[in-house]
Parts: C-alpha cells; structure tokens; sequence
C-alpha cells in the first residue's frame, strides 16, 4: 500500500515500476503531491486504510469521503474560508474532533487554545491504534500534531477547562468525546 511519499520513492528507486498512481491517500490529502514536492511530508493527512468512508460509503452508492478528510468530495460545500472577524476560541477536547476543530479555526486565522484533560492528544484514536491491524491510527496523530504546531493552537495537556478559564474566550467548542463503555461479557 502507497500512503506516503517515501514509499512510492522506494518503489520507483527500486526499478520494479515506472510510476506510481494514488487514490485513498489522494481522498485522505488533496495536497499530498505538492507537500512532497515542497519537502513537507510531515503535514501530510496520511490515509489509515479504515475503508469506512471511502469504500464503505461507494459500495453503499453513497457519496465517498475520508475518516481523517472530511472536506473529502464535499470540497465545494465544506470551504474553509480565512474570517474576517477573528476571535478567541477554546476548543475542549483533544481527541480527532477537537484537533480538526481546533487546526481549521487556527488555520482560518482564529487565536486557538486546545483543553486536553489527559497528558497526549488523540482521544480515542490512542485506544485503536492498539487494534492489530488499526497501527495506522497512529498516523492521524501525528498528522494533528504537526499540525498543531503548524497552525499555532496553543496547547494545553493535563488541564481540565473549567468555567472560569473558558470565560475569557469569544467562543467555545466542546468535543469531549466518550467514555468507552465496558461491554456485560462474562469470561
């Protein structure tokens, strides 16, 4: 599977083909070629090989999409648009939501700061890349990471958002998640 750059180099490099064609990691990251021609690997939105989006949806005859990409076949309807009216913005949460929510304000140009009670990001993506076979949810991580960086959220681990720390921002955005519940098996 061909979901970054080095691996189609190591393709190529090798001589076993002459060229190399992409779809999922196309759908996970419209700008995949040009960040790995600008040397920017790293801000690269690397498909996980869910399928849950993509190929679930097609052969559902619904529309395709991506797990980690939601603008993905949706870019004329979902534009992120630069504001013209900035604001404060506490995002709660640091799990896939609240690290989407928090890079595309941060990009649009708002003053971002991300409330992550545990001491890492990635919410419950922590809890499935521990899935054989799910290693790649990894990936997502470190992707929001980056990008954390990249857009200037400023980030606040082991701290839990209380009333009073919210109420100096404009605007706030719960995304807290779940608890996961522990299913009534026996054994």
């Amino acid at each position: 599977r061909i979901n970054k750059p080095e691996v189609a180099e190591d393709l190529l490099s090798k001589g076993g083909i002459d060229l190399v064609s992409l779809a999922r990691p196309l759908l996970a990251d419209a700008e995949f070629v040009k960040k790995a021609a600008e040397g920017r690997e790293d801000e690269i939105n690397v498909c996980i090989a869910c399928n849950q989006a993509c190929l679930d949806h097609t052969f559902r005859l619904k529309r395709s999409s991506c797990l980690v990409n939601p603008r993905a076949c949706h870019e004329t309807e979902l534009n992120y648009t630069p504001t013209t009216h900035p604001k404060r913005v506490a995002v709660v949460g640091a799990g896939p939501a609240g690290l989407s929510a928090a890079t595309v304000l941060a990009t649009r140009g708002h003053k971002v700061a991300l409330f992550e009670a545990g001491d890492d990001v990635g919410g419950q993506f922590n809890i499935a890349k521990q899935i054989p076979g799910k290693e790649e949810f990894q990936e997502s991580i470190d992707y929001f990471r980056r990008m954390l960086t990249v857009t200037g959220v400023k980030v606040h681990l082991n701290t839990t958002a209380s009333v009073e720390t919210l109420a100096e921002y404009d605007e706030v955005i719960l995304a807290t998640g779940v608890v996961p519940r522990v299913p009534q098996i026996q054994g």
